[in-house]
């Protein structure tokens, strides 16, 4: 009864979300002492065993009412900053003791959410975390915080979806926004676009750091990417010292420094035949345009770079005359989509496919050249059938995280959700 008592305290937001911060004498004594009341409930919690259900319903009160209490703690740092005009990052980082990058983000979110009441009201009642509402933020810092409010679905969509998959969504429909506008996000990226070369003075370690427009950043992203395979194999071969095995930031470094010079990392010689940047080696983005895009015949097509998002029209005019173009039929009559038991791995149709549908990993939205094809009804376990709507993207780390906690991944209308495997395995 202990424990039911206390994760009532969490369903009712009303007893975090309504202090009145700012006593009618101006003391703020009453908000003070309330939420040091909640503190001491809080502080009586003990937490006994409890199945998956009851922890996964425990876990969304908590995240409610850590939402409400960074809620508080933006209207506080806004009273604060009215108050004294100190610097609202500098009043959390000492108030709340808060890390300075994080105090710069939430000082950042306290100043958004004055113009954005819809917003703070949910952010108050706990209904959004703080990383939806910088999600937001970033909304409004490119589209303005009237179009944010304005859309109600944008603000729906923010209580249905983790933040990690909000992120991902408001950046496109920021994107998507700029576009309507007749603001082109790549020609700002490229006109953004910088690298700075310098030497450290503590440890004379040459530094290189480059900003680069997306479409760009995704070619290098994915040069780096196989490269990264290949000297990863090598660290992974027989015989080497386990003191000498690079770590990923070192590997990183030595492909970086290859990838640009075409030589050795640990010797300095030419790289000669399997390694370097060769045409063979090649990289691939993926432009999804309507047919209206393509003939001409509807000027509010749209198109989109997966992994980038919504981009311009006329980035199919840059296109090389050796691209190469592939025509997506999205029914049953593309039977190579629909491989059914005669084949196991997927094939490239069908990953192109996936990657239209998917963008990227479904658990974490890496990139979909990082990723490989996992069946959804596994193909031993399962009898799963290789059909493009029983393949999902997922990334290396994820597809691992999935077998050795026996999940498995459900289609839902808004993306994906993963629950536990029930029942024995049939034999192989």
């Amino acid at each position: 009864m202990e424990n039911e008592h206390a994760f009532g305290l969490f369903g009712d937001t009303d007893g975090l979300g309504t202090v009145t911060l700012g006593a009618s004498n101006g003391s703020g004594g009453e908000a003070t002492d309330r939420i040091t009341a909640v503190l001491g409930e809080l502080r009586q919690v003990r937490i006994g065993p409890m199945s998956r259900s009851e922890a996964q319903r425990a876990l969304g009160l908590l995240s409610q009412a850590q939402s409400v209490v960074k809620s508080l703690m933006c209207e506080v740092t806004r009273q604060a900053h009215a108050e004294s005009d100190s610097d609202r990052a500098e009043i959390l980082r000492q108030g709340a003791r808060l890390p300075g990058r994080e105090s710069k983000k939430m000082a950042r979110v306290a100043q958004r959410l004055q113009e954005m009441p819809k917003v703070k009201e949910r952010f108050a009642a706990g209904q959004i975390t703080s990383d939806h509402v910088n999600a937001l933020a970033n909304a409004a810092d490119k589209v303005g915080p009237l179009a944010v409010e304005a859309d109600n679905s944008l603000i729906e969509t923010a209580e249905q979806l983790p933040a990690d998959s909000f992120d991902r969504h408001a950046r496109k429909w920021s994107n998507e926004k700029l576009i309507e506008r007749g603001v082109d996000p790549l020609e700002r990226q490229r006109r953004a676009r910088e690298a700075k070369l310098w030497v450290e003075k503590e440890t004379g370690l040459g530094v290189l750091m480059a900003k680069l427009p997306r479409p760009q950043f995704e070619h290098l992203r994915q040069a780096i990417d196989n490269h990264y395979i290949h000297h990863l194999r090598r660290d992974g071969a027989d015989g080497h010292d386990p003191d000498e095995i690079r770590t990923p930031k070192q590997r990183l470094a030595d492909v970086s420094f290859e990838l640009l010079t075409n030589r050795s990392a640990d010797t300095g010689e030419p790289l000669i035949g399997t390694v370097g940047v060769k045409p063979k080696a090649s990289t691939q983005l993926i432009l999804v345009a309507q047919y209206g895009v393509v003939d001409g015949t509807d000027p509010n097509a749209h198109v989109e770079m997966i992994g980038v998002g919504p981009v311009p029209r006329h980035i199919l005019a840059t296109l090389s005359p050796d691209t190469e173009l592939a025509g997506m039929v999205f029914d049953r009559a593309g039977r190579p989509l629909w491989l059914g038991r005669n084949q196991r791995l997927g094939n490239a149709a069908q990953r192109l496919a996936v990657a239209v549908r998917d963008g990227g990993c479904f658990e974490c939205g890496a990139p979909i050249h990082r990723c490989e094809l996992h069946h959804m009804q596994e193909w031993h376990r399962d009898r799963g059938r290789t059909d493009v709507d029983n393949l999902v993207a997922v990334c290396r780390q994820h597809h691992k995280w999935l077998e050795t906690n026996n999940l498995i991944v459900e289609r839902t209308a808004d993306g994906y959700r993963t629950r536990p495997r029930t029942g024995h395995d049939p034999p192989r």
